[in-house]
C-alpha cells in the first residue's frame, strides 16, 4: 500500500478558543503544556497504522498586541506589551515552534481606534453607538472596555499555503481545522489536484459552501481529556 502524506492547517483563532475551553477552561495550564496538548491533538489526524505520514503542521495566528494606547473612557495609557495575555501568547507561540513538524505562520493585527469595543447587557458593542448618541457614556463601565483588533493576512496565507503544498505534491491529504467558508477555493483546488480534503470543524456546524467541497468531516474534540 502506498503511503499517504498528510499536511495539517490550523486556523488558530478558531481552534484555540474551542480547544482551550475543553482542555483548560480555568486557564491554569502553562504555555509549554498547552502546546504539547495541541500538538498531540493535531497528530491524531495522521493514521500511521494505515500508511500515513505527517508532512507538516501549519499554525496560523497573529502576534499579540505590544502597542501603547489610551483608554477611550479614562484616557489612561495602556501598555499592552506588559499584559499577561501578551506574555502568555508569546510564550505559547515559542513553545509551538519547538514541537515537531510545526511551522507558525503569522499575520498581523489591525489596531485602529475603530477596534475599541465595550460590553453592555452581556453583548459586545463598538463605539459607533456612543458616537451616534445611542448609549450614554455614563452607562459604560471602564473595566468592560477593550481593544478588539482584527486579524489581517491570516486567511490569505493559509489559502496560499494549501495551494502551494498541493500543487508541489508535498502532501496528498489535507486536514483543515477551521470553520471558515473562505477556504472553499483552496478546498476545490486540492480536490481537483487529487488530494483528499478533510475538515475538522471541532464539532461545530460547517458554514457556507465549505461542506460541499470536502471529502469528509473528522474531529477528536470529544476525545480530549481536560487538565486535572
Amino acid at each position: 500500500m502506498s503511503r499517504r502524506t498528510v499536511a495539517i492547517f490550523v486556523d488558530a483563532g478558531f481552534f484555540n478558543r474551542i480547544f482551550t475551553s475543553a482542555v483548560d477552561p480555568e486557564m491554569k495550564m502553562v504555555p509549554e503544556d498547552l502546546a504539547k496538548k495541541m500538538w498531540h491533538y493535531w497528530i491524531k489526524h495522521v493514521d500511521r497504522k494505515n500508511g500515513e505520514d505527517l508532512y507538516r503542521i501549519y499554525y496560523y495566528d497573529c502576534p499579540p498586541l505590544t502597542l501603547k494606547a489610551h483608554h477611550p473612557i479614562t484616557n489612561k495609557q495602556i501598555d499592552f506589551s506588559k499584559s499577561d495575555i501578551t506574555k502568555y501568547k508569546t510564550d505559547l507561540h515559542e513553545a509551538l515552534t519547538h514541537q515537531p513538524y510545526v511551522a507558525c505562520r503569522m499575520g498581523h493585527l489591525s489596531t485602529s481606534d475603530k477596534e475599541w469595543g465595550f460590553i453592555r447587557k452581556d453583548k459586545v458593542h463598538n463605539f459607533n453607538k456612543l458616537i451616534r448618541g445611542e448609549v450614554d457614556p455614563k452607562d459604560i463601565e471602564p473595566n468592560k472596555v477593550s481593544l478588539r483588533p482584527r486579524q489581517k493576512g491570516v486567511d490569505m496565507k493559509l489559502g496560499i499555503d494549501i495551494t502551494s503544498v498541493v500543487l508541489k505534491k508535498l502532501a496528498n491529504k489535507i486536514i483543515l481545522i477551521s470553520g471558515d467558508s473562505d477556504f472553499v477555493p483552496a478546498a476545490k483546488l486540492a480536490r481537483i489536484e487529487g488530494a483528499h480534503f478533510i475538515l475538522d470543524a471541532m464539532g461545530r456546524k460547517v458554514k457556507g459552501d465549505l461542506a460541499e467541497h470536502i471529502d469528509g468531516l473528522k474531529t477528536f474534540i470529544y476525545q480530549v481529556t481536560p487538565q486535572k
